[in-house]
């Protein structure tokens, strides 16, 4: 009996545990889908706002409708570390003002040592503004979609840090890379091999990254759950013991 007892729950843990990695295979694949396009976006981005006035308003007011919604969320909502949220929030709204004053000749007349910081700096803006809008947008269709008590994707003070821990590496690579290939130099005729040439170096790090964040992100949404039910688990036991 104890045996056969012991070979269920030796199943049991083994179903468990292959559940668990094919879940952290699926979120490292969904995230590593999300960095390639937060890695492109970031990208035409960057070369939009360096050579096109009207495309440069366009991402500031974009910036600044992005800034203002995540200050709202924050204020209104109840966010771990609203001060971290509210401060690369405030990042995003310079970087909108920026966009505003931006042109291709400024550009151009600048120094390497200044002009791939500030690309560095809009990078990790425009790459914040995007997971966390992308992140609203699948809560929200989460939420649409199942039921209330369904778990956001994002809610504990540790994966807050890990998506802005992630969306500050991979915009600073992104804008790093796009000022030392001088992507923005480029004559028209020859921007698109230098567009891809960058993407060609961005693509596996946005790829790589994403997967590594979502699959942590997933690891941690799971040990909340376990903990959760943990807890439950100790309360209704002692429960029992109150009623003998």
């Amino acid at each position: 009996f104890f045996l056969s007892s012991g070979l269920k729950d030796k199943c049991r843990n083994d179903a468990m545990d292959s559940g668990k990695m094919t879940r952290l295979t699926l979120a490292f694949l969904a995230g590593a889908v999300i960095g390639i396009i937060v890695s492109f976006t970031v990208n035409c981005t960057l070369v939009e706002i360096s050579i096109n006035a009207f495309f440069a308003v366009y991402f500031g007011i974009l910036f600044l409708l992005i800034a203002g919604l995540i200050l709202w969320r924050v204020k209104n909502g109840d966010h771990p570390r609203p001060c971290l949220l509210m401060s690369f929030s405030s990042l995003v709204l310079v970087s909108g003002l920026l966009c505003f004053i931006l042109e291709k000749n400024w550009f151009i007349n600048m120094s390497p040592g200044f002009k791939v910081p500030l690309y560095s700096i809009l990078g990790v803006a425009v790459c914040f503004a995007l997971l966390f809008s992308i992140i609203d947008l699948i809560n929200y269709c989460c939420g649409m979609c199942q039921s209330h008590e369904a778990k956001p994707l994002v809610e504990t003070e540790t994966q807050v840090y890990l998506v802005v821990t992630a969306a500050v590496i991979m915009g600073f690579i992104f804008g790093l890379v796009f000022g030392l290939l001088d992507v923005e130099d480029a004559d028209m005729g020859h921007l698109k091999v230098a567009l891809l040439r960058d993407e060609s170096i961005c693509y596996p790090i946005g790829g790589v990254l994403g997967g590594i964040a979502s699959a942590i992100n997933q690891y941690l949404r799971e040990e909340s759950d376990e903990y959760t039910f943990n807890s439950l688990e100790t309360h209704e036991l002692d429960d029992d013991d109150d009623d003998f």
